[in-house]
Parts: C-alpha cells; structure tokens; sequence
C-alpha cells in the first residue's frame, strides 16, 4: 500500500492546527493516507476544543509577549507548543483504522515509539502519550473528520519549562514554581535523554522506516495539493477569529468562577474539578433546583459524535437538578459517544460531587 510522505517548513499556529484537517478533507474523497512532519516557527498556546481559555492559560502574560493563543479542533490538554518540538501528523482512511482509541494509538504510535528505541531510549506507548521511564515525550490525540481518521502529535526535541510554565494559568506565583518543577520531573526531550539534538532529517528517514515496516506500506515523497493548501489557508484564516479562540468561554460567559457559592436562597454557583482518566471540569448555576446553565470543559478527547458536548450540556440545561443521572445516561445511550477521558459513570460521580457541596446543598 503506498502511502504520501510530506514535508513541511517550519509554520506559524494556526497552520499547525488546521494542516491536518485539509489532508484529512483529502484523505476523505480518496485520497492516500499521508504521513506529514513539520514544527513551529514561534512559541503559542495550543487550547484544546473541549477546554476554556480562561481557566487554562496566563493571558496577562501572553499577551504581553505577543504569543499567540489558538485553538485546535481536537480534545487534550493546553500545551504550549515551540521550534524544540518535532511535529507529525498521521491521517488515514476511518475504514482502516481501528474503532477503539486504545488500539488506534497502539497501531499508528508503536512506529514512533520504535524511533525512539533506535536512539536507545526506554520509550513506552502509555494511553495516547509515550514516555521514558515514566517521563512524557510525546503527547498525542485523535479526531474522526468525514471519512477520515486523524491522529497529532509530536516528540519533544528540547524543553523551556521557564517559558511553558508562565504562559500557564496557575493560582500563584509560588504554585508556578512548584509547576515549572514538577514539568521538569514529569517532561523529557531527545536532549535530555541523548545529551545532543538528532537532526530532523535524520527522525524522518527513522519515522518513515518504522512506519513502513510496522505497517506494511511503502511512502512516496509528495508534497500538498493545490486544493489542499487552498484549504488549508482558509482555516487557519478561521482559526485567527477570536470568536473560534474564545468560543467555549462565551459559550457560559456567567460560569468563570472556579469556586462554590450560594448567591442567595434559590441560587448557587459551584465549580468542581473532576479527575476521571482525563481531568474534567464542571461549573453550573442552579436556579430554582434547576439546572440554570451547565458548562463541561476539560482535557479530554471525543472522537465523535461532533458536538456532543453542547448537546449534553443543553440537555441539561433547565432541567431539575434531580434527574440529571437520568438525562446523562440517556444522552450517552441516545449518541453513543467514542470519548477516551471519562465514562457516563465518571460524569455521575462528578454531579454528585457537585449537588453533595454545602452551598449547592443549601439551595436544592
């Protein structure tokens, strides 16, 4: 099977984030399956979908230094992406890939995790991530587009935690500390492990070998299609939009608190950070014993069906707080989701947990 090799120079972030979905348009009308590199030219914030800006990232200080904050179409965590990380993305036909996310990162990983063995590193395939002896380095994510299976990531070339760790929103300087520390302790690179930077050239002549071999195909060097780049442009021309970048934050424009508190007799505001296999977060006003507005955000990944999320909160909203189990489970069951991060049951837990705190409590 013949498979397209590309790649790229260096790109600014909307072109990071939206190059996949124009391959993945071509991939979907017939188009071959393409493996496709290439990194950033400058430091941004890279959000993703299901996540809220405001909570997540320091914007006092990205503004201030003019980083730019974009967000992907795909699930995860914020990540602060820079020209030390070496990028690719993988797209495929959605009838030859597997169904569950499990598999999918097993099938289309293990090649770049054999890439790192080859340099003698103690890499492993954990979830969508791999690391080394414990140590992430490289993060992961998959998105189903049309007929077409996308899956992102990247290995971590070098690291600036100093940088990572101030374009993070954290409660205080000292916890930034303490964070910059601790992504030092959790994070590596190539740099790190090897003592020196493997040229790119030399990660994709490796890449481009692994992929062949564990797959059985055979790439060809190619370059994207004029109606690919056409695309490609006019997406991240959409990804600029502040619209797009802050749509999850307007979307509850009245939930950006991140603490419980009873407004008055029949009102409260309660927001609870929620750790499932991914972290999720809630924040929902009860009116009335009512579910006056829900917001679900988090670092997750819902691979389909597109928009489930709003449908989920919308269903919640103006609903009793007493059926809310109900309404959860009947929506799962309505849309069957493919979601690699929490369970219907996960969700449950986390507005009990909610509807359990002493200010919610005393309003319902």
């Amino acid at each position: 099977m013949s498979w397209r090799f590309i790649s790229l120079p260096p790109q600014d972030g909307y072109h990071m984030v939206t190059s996949f979905v124009a391959v993945a348009d071509y991939v979907s009308r017939g188009g071959k399956n393409t493996l496709l590199v290439f990194y950033s030219d400058k430091p941004f914030v890279n959000v993703g979908v299901h996540q809220e800006v405001w909570l997540e990232v320091n914007l006092e200080f990205t503004k201030k230094m003019g980083i730019p904050v974009v967000r992907r179409d795909l699930g995860g965590g914020t990540v602060v992406i820079t020209p030390g990380e070496h990028d690719y993305f993988i797209v495929v036909k959605a009838d030859e890939a597997p169904s569950s996310p499990k598999a999918l990162y097993e099938k289309y990983l293990t090649p770049v995790v054999n890439v790192l063995k080859s340099y003698g590193i103690n890499a492993q395939l954990r979830d969508q991530d791999i690391v080394v002896n414990g140590k992430k380095i490289s993060g992961n994510g998959a998105m189903t587009y049309n007929k077409a299976v996308v899956i992102t990531g990247n290995i971590l070339l070098s690291l600036d935690v100093d940088l990572i760790s101030k374009c993070i929103r954290v409660p205080t300087e000292k916890f930034r500390d303490k964070m910059a520390k601790e992504m030092s302790d959790w994070l590596t690179s190539l740099e790190k492990e090897l003592g020196y930077i493997p040229p790119r050239e030399e990660i994709n002549k490796k890449l481009k070998e692994e992929f062949e071999k564990s797959l059985g195909v055979k790439f060809e060097e190619a370059n994207l299609t004029p109606e690919e780049i056409e695309l490609w442009d006019r997406l991240a021309k959409e990804k600029m939009n502040e619209e797009w970048i802050y749509y999850k934050d307007n979307r509850h424009p009245e939930l950006h608190t991140e603490r419980c508190v009873k407004i008055n007799s029949a009102v409260a505001l309660c927001h609870l950070d929620y750790k499932a296999r991914k972290l999720v977060r809630i924040t929902v006003k009860i009116v009335n014993k009512k579910f006056d507005e829900v917001s679900i955000s988090g670092d997750f990944f819902i691979m389909s069906p597109k928009d489930f999320l709003e449908y989920l909160e919308d269903s919640l909203k103006g609903a009793s707080v007493s059926d809310f189990e109900k309404i959860i489970r009947k929506v799962f069951e309505e849309k069957k989701p493919v979601i690699f991060g929490f369970t219907a049951d996960d969700l449950v837990n986390a507005f009990k947990e909610i509807l359990n705190k002493p200010e919610v409590q005393e309003v319902i």
